[in-house]
């Protein structure tokens, strides 16, 4: 699986925590340093879920998913442990710092991107209380479930495992 520096996924969360900005824009800032279009894809994709993941607990009484799914070149969605991408682990660290030390705008405007943020929003706006939900983890489009294909060696397992348990 391909690796992704530190230094990248933090200049990635530099140009996703700028307000207000299209994802096109995004996209094409983030593609003048990462190594190719499968990293492009994954670091807009996993960071604003890896911000997502650390705010949530602070919202509300949620359980959090250990797994995310990812559509196969046949059409069906597979499950993974989230140790099978390693940037939304290093995302997560760099966001639980980002979250207890700053800057907050930044974090605020990551974790607005992610998924599982996006649904709690719609639950909380319909007037739906938190308290007990479990949440699913997130389904990845743009990225086929081959690239996470089981056989390959986890990333963080020691990390996951002392996180989600």
């Amino acid at each position: 699986m391909l690796n992704v520096s530190t230094e990248d996924i933090q200049r990635a969360i530099a140009q996703l925590g700028e307000g207000e900005r299209r994802d096109l824009e995004i996209e094409i800032a983030i593609g003048r340093f990462a190594s190719d279009k499968m990293t492009v894809r994954r670091l807009v994709d996993w960071i604003p879920e890896a911000f997502g993941y650390v705010l949530l607990p602070h919202v509300g009484d949620v359980t959090l998913p250990a797994t995310f799914s990812a559509k196969a070149k046949d059409g069906t969605w597979k499950e993974f442990s989230f140790d099978r991408e390693p940037i939304f682990g290093e995302a997560v660290k760099i966001a639980s710092a980002m979250y207890r030390d700053g800057p907050r705008t930044v974090f605020s405007n990551v974790a607005k991107r992610s998924c599982m943020v996006d649904a709690v929003n719609k639950a909380l706006n319909a007037g739906e209380s938190l308290t007990g939900a479990k949440m699913s983890g997130p389904a990845i489009n743009g990225i086929p479930a081959e690239f996470y294909d089981a056989k390959a060696k986890p990333a963080a397992t020691s990390f996951w495992r002392k996180l989600v348990g």
